[in-house]
């Protein structure tokens, strides 16, 4: 039985001697209904979500990893020594040439002259058996990694599921006649250990997966073959890949894995917190605490008043009491059975029989009754998860009510200024419709203006040549009639530009938002431009790298292989096993191609040399002869 569950027996218990005690309920139900805006209780829980990719890929990975491991991939390692010929257990090819090369190891011939000579001591060569190859070294380091990888991640998760963090403040004041009483109580608790986190079945499934991941690991790290490995060096990266790493796909899958969770840098999971507040306390948790703050107080007013003893008298009394109370029960129940007998008709005996029959039937329909208990108290646990559920729900129902009150805030501020740029748009048009219309008003009121003066000239005209020149005044009349319709055409041609020119804005708002696309366009196209033209300087840069990087390797194997020269010149170095392993042996053979580019290169410098030295002295020789036979024809 859990602490848990110890405390919450001896809670019941000790309710159960309350709860219906008048004295007792009047004071709780004082301390519950008492300053009900101080009390707070909240609750602190951590929700995971677990990213699946990387289980998946451990997942997959380590059936391939199994796979490897199950090779057991080995290679056969020589030893020889010279042992006395009674140790020789084995003679081989290599012992006859061993002796062929050191006759010293044979001291003595055959007194009896037989041709049968016996060295004294004899070279055996003993194969074993050796599993710490590169690879296996690979895989062992590779286990060790996702060991420490899988461990790492669990540990986090689970220290979060299992958190929990409390915080209750309480402060209840009674006063009654011959009463005060006042508590103030404060709980704050932080756990990781807390065994009721919050349920999540995908989360607790993706555990059970991660947790299946550690035993296959653990148990690949305990196979034979792996407790041999372990007693050599641990490989370090960077990892060589050898031929087997490149074409075996076990070992092939088994690197991947390797390289996917060595570049892995995040966590492998997000939480969130999960919140519940208590406050205001429901009824049955502020009876409850207002029940411990009735023991506190019992508790200190016992001891402030030193009454344990007397405490502990009448306690024995009303045990005491009980005790006989229960007895007298008994016997009551005795002399009601007796009576019941006599009036059956029965033997002690058989009442007795039918009595245990009885009993039996209740003890069934007890069980039956305590199976039912504990249903009713499961689904009451149910039913408390599923109301903190319902008040998670709720609170996250408000924090997405504040989301969407908050985004409709923001459409609403959209569509306002959506509005105000479409008004200023519409009084940038009107003013410039208004503009233009001033514009040709003046226009048209000075013609109309032009055209009010020759009226009045010729009807000043008319005044002074009345009857005279009736025939002047008509065509003049149709002269201004044609001068009307003019200006009539003049007016509808104005109407007419006006409309193009609201047409020939428009078209130059369309040809506006083209040019400003095509501009748009361009920048993404010299961005694209300039990225392009930076990862091309990038690469070529990082090639300018690896190709300084491989002259200055060349040079230092050069550097090293002259080196070994003038140690084997001085005799320093001989042939060693040091350069029997695979890395040693790669190293002496770029050492050997570094010397046979130098040699290469200064042979054609030497070749040179030696043409222009025979070259120099054919010449001179030539020359010699030259002087040689004119000296002798002048003589």
């Amino acid at each position: 039985m859990s602490r848990l569950d110890i405390y919450y027996r001896a809670f019941k218990e000790y309710r159960r001697e309350t709860v219906d005690e008048a004295v007792c309920e009047k004071d709780r139900k004082a301390l519950a209904l008492s300053n009900l805006d101080r009390d707070v209780l909240e609750a602190t829980k951590y929700l995971c979500s677990i990213r699946e990719d990387w289980i998946v890929a451990i997942e997959e990975g380590l059936e391939y990893v199994e796979k490897a491991v199950a090779e057991e991939r080995q290679f056969i390692r020589t030893n020889g020594e010279v042992v006395p010929i009674e140790k020789v257990k084995k003679i081989s090819k290599d012992s006859v040439e061993h002796l062929a090369k050191h006759s010293d190891l044979i001291t003595h011939i055959p007194e009896d002259g037989s041709n049968d000579i016996i060295p004294d001591k004899l070279y055996m060569v003993e194969k074993l058996s050796d599993y710490a190859v590169y690879e296996n070294r690979f895989l062992y380091m590779l286990l060790c990694y996702l060991n420490d990888f899988i461990n790492f991640r669990l540990e986090k998760i689970e220290a979060l599921r299992h958190s929990y963090d409390g915080n209750m403040r309480i402060f209840k004041e009674v006063e009654t006649k011959k009463r005060m009483l006042t508590i103030k109580a404060t709980v704050t608790e932080s756990r990781t250990d807390n065994p009721y986190p919050v349920v999540d079945e995908k989360s607790a499934g993706l555990i059970q997966r991660i947790k299946d991941c550690q035993s296959i690991v653990n148990a690949l790290l305990n196979t034979d073959l792996m407790v041999q490995v372990a007693k050599t060096p641990m490989i370090k990266p960077p990892i060589t890949k050898t031929n087997v790493l490149k074409m075996n796909n076990n070992f092939k899958r088994a690197l991947a894995l390797y390289d996917y969770v060595a570049t892995y840098k995040d966590d492998g999971y997000t939480y969130e917190e999960v919140h519940s507040d208590f406050t205001p306390f429901a009824e049955n948790v502020a009876d409850e605490l207002a029940e411990a703050a009735n023991l506190v107080a019992f508790i200190a007013y016992k001891f402030g008043n030193g009454i344990d003893e007397l405490l502990d008298g009448a306690y024995e009394i009303e045990n005491q009491r009980r005790k006989e109370l229960e007895e007298q029960k008994l016997l009551d129940k005795i002399k009601k059975l007796r009576k019941r007998a006599l009036e059956s008709g029965k033997t002690m005996e058989e009442y007795m029989v039918l009595l245990e029959e009885r009993n039996r039937s209740l003890e069934r329909d007890s069980e039956e009754l305590q199976v039912i208990r504990q249903e009713v108290e499961t689904l009451n646990r149910k039913i408390d998860v599923f109301n903190m559920e319902r008040i998670e729900l709720n609170r996250r129902m408000t924090e997405l009510q504040g989301v969407i009150e908050e985004k409709e805030q923001e459409i609403v501020m959209l569509n306002q200024k959506y509005l105000e740029d479409m008004a200023a748009a519409k009084a940038e048009h009107e003013l410039a419709v208004q503009n233009l219309n001033a514009e040709h008003f003046g226009e048209i009121q000075s013609i109309t203006e032009s055209h009010r003066e020759d009226l009045a000239n010729a009807q000043a005209e008319y005044e002074e040549r009345t009857r005279a020149l009736t025939e002047a005044h008509e065509a003049r009349e149709s002269e201004l009639g044609g001068q009307m319709r003019e200006l009539t055409e003049r007016w509808n041609a104005v109407k007419d530009d006006l409309s193009r020119r609201d047409e020939a804005l428009a078209a130059r708002e369309a040809v506006f938002d083209d040019e400003k696309q095509k501009v748009v366009d361009e920048c993404e196209r010299k961005m694209r431009g300039l990225e392009k033209s930076c990862e091309g300087e990038l690469a070529a840069r990082q090639k300018a790298c690896d190709d300084e990087v491989e002259q200055w390797r060349k040079e230092n194997s050069f550097i090293r292989a002259e080196l070994d020269g003038m140690r084997i010149a001085q005799g320093l170095m001989t042939p060693s096993t040091d350069y029997s392993s695979r890395e040693r042996f790669v190293e002496l053979e770029r050492e050997f191609e570094a010397f046979q580019r130098f040699f290469k290169g200064q042979w054609k410098i030497t070749k040179k040399e030696i043409k222009r030295e025979v070259y120099a002295e054919s010449r001179a020789k030539t020359k010699q002869e030259d002087n040689s036979d004119s000296a002798n024809t002048e003589l």
